[in-house]
């Protein structure tokens, strides 16, 4: 798939209307003010991880990105169960895969916009429920007929290893995951084990206190590119809520760059190292879609 040259947020939510306050498609002026901050720190392209079962809404992406000028890549998937329509159960793995390879590659409920990645398709805690892999395994069939890239959400750190175990028996190759969230609790066996696998990580809720917060998200950075591994971290900020813009008050897109990024470099974390995370690996993970297999 082609980016726009510049930075790319990989795990941000358009619209979502999953619970009261989230970003809905009511938002749009308040959003735009919010991504032309992004777009004035580099930012050119954003993955839009609301997939069908969160408020997917590909026409207001079309005008979000006609106003603010990013390129705004849209998903496909199913999220977690509660979300997840239950005529899932009654469709078979490969009739789940169709509706996303549609998706993927001819376009989104006729607007002609096509998904760009597989996500975020996500497990309950503390075990995956019986939607969520239906969905899973109609998604990994999907990626692997179009060589999409499969990123997740995990709901707890402790399943970010099944996650991942179950990806790669099911022919997902480590270079097209990302584990999204890592900064729900991993410990760093588990977590140099994962980037020794070659799967990439999304340090992807900056700014928000789930999870460990930004200073152990910024120690994570550190201690992955002292392992050698950095080519594999992608960041993001996940905002999904009103509250979460700045210009609503939140902190914005605009944080990563005016407190994250100098928290990194304190950290000893370089322009190149930032380039890496925000630019390189995006464009490196986020490869072309191919043609379903016949």
């Amino acid at each position: 798939m082609a980016l726009n040259n510049g930075y790319t947020l990989m795990h941000e939510h358009m619209s979502l209307s999953l619970s009261p306050g989230d970003l809905g498609t009511e938002s749009f002026d308040l959003l735009c003010m919010d991504l032309e901050d992004a777009y004035r720190y580099g930012v050119r392209n954003i993955v839009d991880m609301t997939n069908q079962s969160m408020g997917r809404a590909p026409e207001y992406v079309r005008s979000l990105t006609e106003e603010t000028g990013i390129n705004i890549i849209l998903s496909t998937g199913h999220y977690l169960e509660d979300f997840i329509d239950p005529a899932i159960l009654n469709q078979t793995p490969e009739a789940i895969a169709e509706e996303a390879i549609r998706d993927l590659t001819v376009g989104i409920d006729g607007s002609g916009m096509k998904a760009g990645i597989i996500g975020e398709i996500a497990w309950s805690y503390p075990k995956p429920r019986e939607k969520e892999l239906k969905s899973w395994e109609g998604m990994c069939i999907a990626a692997r007929r179009t060589g999409a890239v499969i990123s997740t959400h995990p709901s707890h750190g402790e399943l970010q290893i099944p996650q991942a175990e179950y990806l790669l028996s099911h022919g997902i190759a480590p270079e097209k995951i990302v584990l999204g969230h890592i900064e729900f609790y991993l410990s760093d066996p588990s977590l140099k084990k994962l980037l020794g696998l070659g799967i990439n990580i999304g340090l992807d809720m900056i700014g928000k206190k789930t999870g460990w917060g930004d200073e152990y998200r910024a120690n994570t950075v550190r201690k992955v590119k002292d392992w050698g591994f950095l080519d594999q971290v992608l960041l993001s900020m996940d905002i999904c809520r009103k509250e979460d813009l700045r210009s609503a008050g939140g902190y914005g897109f605009a944080y990563l760059f005016e407190s994250f990024i100098p928290m990194l470099e304190k950290r000893g974390i370089t322009e190149d190292d930032v380039e890496l995370m925000l630019k390189k690996n995006p464009e490196r993970v986020l490869s072309s879609v191919q043609n379903p297999a016949s």
